[in-house]
């Protein structure tokens, strides 16, 4: 093991896509959130269905509205030099981690940090492995951005 994802949000693409349309809706969030059936629409919406938090979140990607991914953390037990680690956190300030012994780590961030990650030019082995860990933990964006799918 060099990279583990030991957790994440609930649903956390639904959340970002809620976040996404409560900016133009004139419903709240929570309420787009738990709206998931044809019995359960709002006025003035569509069904918030996997296909609707689907179109949602690639337009998010186009868009470069980025700001809905940060409701939501995403946490690694990781197995790295503290030089690589070192170097992950110049690459943004909003990685938190927790030196468990010499050579473990446990880090947090949130999904916009990994989607840029996935967007930037840092090929660094410990970087890609975090961003492969997209398929599970959002695998809408994953797909969106491309990432290749990795066999268990």
């Amino acid at each position: 093991m060099r990279v583990r994802l030991v957790g994440y949000e609930p649903d956390l693409e639904r959340v970002c896509a809620a976040a996404m349309r409560s900016c133009y809706s004139p419903h709240p969030g929570y309420e787009l959130f738990t709206y998931t059936s044809q019995d359960k629409v709002l006025d003035g919406e569509k069904i918030f269905d996997a296909e609707r938090i689907g179109g949602l979140l690639k337009r998010a990607l186009e868009l470069g509205h980025y700001d809905i991914l940060e409701h939501n953390s995403i946490t690694w037990l990781v197995e790295a030099e503290e030089k690589e680690i070192l170097f992950l956190m110049e690459s943004s300030k909003f990685f938190e981690t927790s030196q468990i012994d010499a050579r473990r780590w446990l880090i947090t961030t949130n999904l916009r940090v990994l989607v840029e990650l996935a967007r930037g030019t840092n090929d660094l082995p410990l970087t890609k492995e975090l961003v492969a860990t997209l398929n599970e933990a959002a695998p809408i964006i994953s797909s969106a951005l491309s990432i290749p799918t990795t066999k268990s």
